[in-house]
């Protein structure tokens, strides 16, 4: 195995020191509760850096150890990537606790075909012969660019809708996802220059991935360093669909009650929509009720 260099040294001693104090700064904000799968991230990440150092150390006799381990946690890595981003997107709705449910639907059906996918793409590449866990790196590597679309797709939706969400781009849920987005994007558009570059310049292309992490490391640190600011208040029209969908889901609630639908019927969203204007209408009748008597 080559030497390292000094920048790849210096990133790979630095880089754990950074992901553990994100966790501590997780821990000192108390948002360990709500962000319990991004700090188990940010640990699983220091044990890796610190295993794949290891393997490295003794790759001169063994050159299958360090490829191997890599590629295995790299997998294990892109795996726990997911419950990550469903904390950040389930985050992004707060406001809108009533929307919480459906955002989660949606993302576990969204996780759910990037794990089937993912599974196919990894039982579609069998090993060849004189190329041992071959098949294990094509697969991670495909599985991981379709993790890193998803994140760009998370960070694209709260930069378009933040203004909706009452979400600052100062806030902390947005510099998670700001960070895994930054990363993930570069991580891609190096993977598509290498596929149309020159042998020679692989090398230069593949030290860029390890600095664009270490920024994104230092600015989650940035972003749990200073004070979050209070979400902006929201000012929705009463006519917002996304006010309308949150208030039927809260009057709904969580008590398993079921819904008669007919296939004859009109739409259902405006069917949904005259039922909450009618409860509303209900509600004013009875507190006008209440203030005569």
């Amino acid at each position: 195995m080559p030497a390292l260099t000094l920048q790849s040294a210096l990133i790979w001693a630095t880089s754990p020191a950074l992901q553990l104090l994100c966790v501590y700064f997780l821990y000192r904000r108390k948002l360990l509760p709500q962000f319990k799968f991004f700090a188990s991230f940010l640990i699983f990440q220091a044990v890796k850096a610190g295993t794949l150092f290891l393997c490295y150390r003794v790759s001169a006799q063994h050159p299958w150890t360090y490829f191997s381990a890599y590629w295995v946690l790299t997998a294990m890595q892109d795996m726990a990537m997911i419950p990550v981003m469903y904390e950040i997107f389930c985050a992004a709705f707060k406001p809108f606790a009533g929307l919480q449910d459906l955002a989660k639907l949606m993302f576990k059906w969204a996780a759910g075909s990037i794990i089937f996918i993912g599974s196919l793409v990894f039982a579609s590449n069998p090993g060849q012969a004189g190329t041992p866990w071959h098949w294990l790196s094509i697969s991670v590597n495909d599985f991981e660019r379709i993790v890193e679309v998803m994140q760009c797709a998370l960070v694209m939706f709260l930069f378009m809708g933040s203004q909706h969400l009452g979400m600052p781009k100062r806030n902390r849920v947005f510099g998670f996802a700001l960070g895994f987005g930054v990363n993930a994007f570069f991580q891609l558009m190096v993977y598509s220059a290498l596929a149309n570059s020159h042998v020679s310049a692989v090398p230069t292309l593949t030290r860029l991935l390890p600095v664009v992490y270490y920024v994104s490391l230092l600015m989650w640190v940035g972003y749990l360093v200073q004070p979050e600011p209070a979400r902006e208040a929201l000012h929705i029209p009463v006519s917002s669909p996304l006010l309308r969908w949150n208030e039927v889901a809260l009057a709904l609630g969580h008590s398993g009650g079921h819904v008669a639908i007919n296939s004859s019927a009109e739409p259902f969203m405006p069917t949904v929509e005259r039922m909450v204007e009618q409860v509303m209408q209900k509600e004013m009748i009875v507190d006008r009720r209440q203030r005569v008597f």
